[in-house]
């Protein structure tokens, strides 16, 4: 007579644990995962940063100045029809991002264009006027009229996720040109000298636009040009220093020095800092501090 085996299947208690054992698993493992993918992002986006400051350096050594953070606007005299006939005609010198003026200088005579400035949104809806600003600015060719160069990958998720599409994720310090309460001390007609920084090395040149807090798509949050005073006679508050990206357990600002380093920033272990006061020391080039708990202005 054949002995009977016993079968035996998992009891609930061991059906429970296995269960958790695997939720522990697959958190650890979208937890690595997901660390790992953002630490990709944030490669390429200095990656991105390092291409735009090699850009400004060709620029440079080409032109004989830094790129303008903004457009200006210029006038000419046409003495075409005589002494009697003299007309002021008006144009775009362009920014490292160009105005949206799309053309509308175009040898006009008499008055200026511009009026208030053609500043656009990073998050420009129209796509023909988000090419003309990014195609027409000074380092469009200096970045092989490479788009994604202007891009970080971590702001391109956090714009999609709000229904939105980015054009470029950083800004030039103002103090290049851009119409700020006080520009650089060795502002010439065309921009700051190259080679003509005392501490090229301290100078903020670009920083990311803020985006880990939320997508703020007005114009003054997301022009390109870092205003750490406030616009010339109109006052306003200054952007902020944006501390979008993840390094260990803290978070951290990706910035490009004017000397061409990039660096980052770390925020201090309390997560509090005044931005605003830290991004006004950094485009000035002022000597800075970091204890890790807080950042101090070292000397004026």
């Amino acid at each position: 007579m054949q002995a009977k085996l016993a079968r035996r299947g998992f009891t609930l208690v061991e059906l429970l644990v296995v269960i958790g054992i695997l939720g522990i698993l697959g958190g650890v493992m979208l937890s690595v995962f997901g660390g790992s993918t953002e630490s990709a992002r944030s490669a390429k986006c200095l990656a991105h940063m390092r291409n735009l400051a090699t850009a400004c350096q060709s620029y440079g050594m080409s032109v004989g100045c830094y790129p303008l953070a903004a457009s200006l606007e210029y006038s000419t005299l046409d003495e075409s029809g005589g002494i009697r006939n003299v007309r002021e005609i008006f144009h775009e010198r362009a920014g490292w991002i160009s105005w949206a003026s799309q053309g509308a200088y175009g040898g006009r005579p008499t008055s200026s264009v511009a009026n208030s400035g053609w500043f656009t949104s990073a998050y420009e809806a129209n796509e023909d006027v988000a090419t003309h600003c990014l195609t027409n600015g000074v380092l469009w060719r200096y970045v092989a009229a490479n788009e994604e160069v202007y891009l970080c990958p971590s702001h391109v998720k956090a714009a999609q996720r709000k229904g939105k599409k980015a054009h470029w994720s950083y800004a030039m310090n103002a103090y290049f040109g851009g119409d700020v309460a006080m520009k650089g001390e060795t502002m010439e007609d065309y921009g700051i000298g190259y080679g003509g920084l005392k501490r090229a090395d301290r100078i903020l040149l670009f920083a990311e636009l803020p985006f880990y807090e939320g997508i703020d798509d007005s114009l003054k949050a997301s022009d390109p040009v870092l205003q750490y005073k406030g616009l010339a006679g109109y006052g306003g508050s200054t952007d902020t220093l944006a501390f979008n990206h993840m390094m260990g357990k803290q978070r951290c600002a990706h910035v490009v020095f004017a000397d061409g380093h990039i660096d980052r920033l770390m925020l201090p272990r309390s997560g509090e800092v005044n931005s605003e006061e830290l991004l006004e020391w950094l485009c000035e080039g002022k000597d800075i501090g970091f204890s890790g708990s807080k950042y101090e202005k070292l000397n004026d």
